[in-house]
């Protein structure tokens, strides 16, 4: 960007910061989850509650959509992911290395709005909301999903898909089979044959039909032996 470009975009952002008010919420009141364009050079939050917007130069890309014309959330994105790191420090991952933006467009009945996103190896996830006015002049950003909460390092936003995509299917897991353990099989004792030469055993006999019991009579006693009827 040349020098006398970058001068007219601090000037646009300057009068904007004064000349733009805030989106208002359903209520009526100022949105106060809306950062209006502002060359203020507020000193960016730290800590791991801070948005993932303050990893991002807004400004900056608020440029490059205004005075580059770079209307279109394709033309965008590969501007933005042409010098990684030139625009975004953000390393949700952690491997050292800034992580790819992504652009997608959000509908907006004052305007034009985009939404930045990052896509490290653990998903994709929203940065922030940028908005600008029929003309494209930047008017502010969301730290997060428009009119919504913010996107935090600590609590990123995932992001919703894009209209038409196809559903990401969650990776199928194979189960194993289970295992059943059976029942152990009921041995059944073998006759044992008698040695050679030894007596046969004689089963017992199956006493009588209609044969009862015998009562028992103390010794020396003259009641006769009577047998108990069945």
């Amino acid at each position: 960007m040349s020098e006398s470009t970058a001068r007219s975009a601090a000037l646009v952002l300057a009068v904007l910061a004064v000349a733009c008010g805030k989106p208002v919420d359903p209520s009526g009141k100022e949105d106060a989850t809306f950062t209006k364009a502002s060359m203020a050079g507020a000193p960016a939050p730290t800590g791991e509650d801070r948005p993932l917007s303050a990893d991002l130069a807004v400004e900056p890309v608020s440029m490059l959509v205004s005075f580059n014309r770079l209307k279109t959330a394709d033309k965008l994105q590969e501007a933005l992911n042409k010098k990684p790191g030139q625009f975004s420090h953000i390393d949700l991952d952690k491997d050292a290395t800034p992580d790819l933006l992504t652009v997608a467009d959000r509908a907006t009945k004052d305007g034009h709005a985009f939404e930045i996103r990052v896509r490290p190896a653990t998903g994709e996830f929203v940065v922030a909301t940028m908005l600008f006015d029929p003309e494209w002049s930047y008017l502010g950003h969301y730290d997060g999903v428009m009119g919504g909460a913010a996107s935090t390092t600590a609590r990123p936003l995932p992001a919703a898909p894009q209209p038409g995509a196809p559903p990401v299917a969650p990776p199928v897991v194979a189960t194993p089979p289970a295992v059943v353990p059976s029942a152990a099989p009921t041995q059944v004792a073998a006759p044992v044959a008698p040695a050679p030469g030894a007596p046969a055993i004689a089963e017992a006999p199956a006493p009588a039909p209609g044969v009862g019991a015998v009562q028992a009579v103390p010794a020396g006693s003259a009641q006769p032996v009577t047998p108990t009827k069945p």
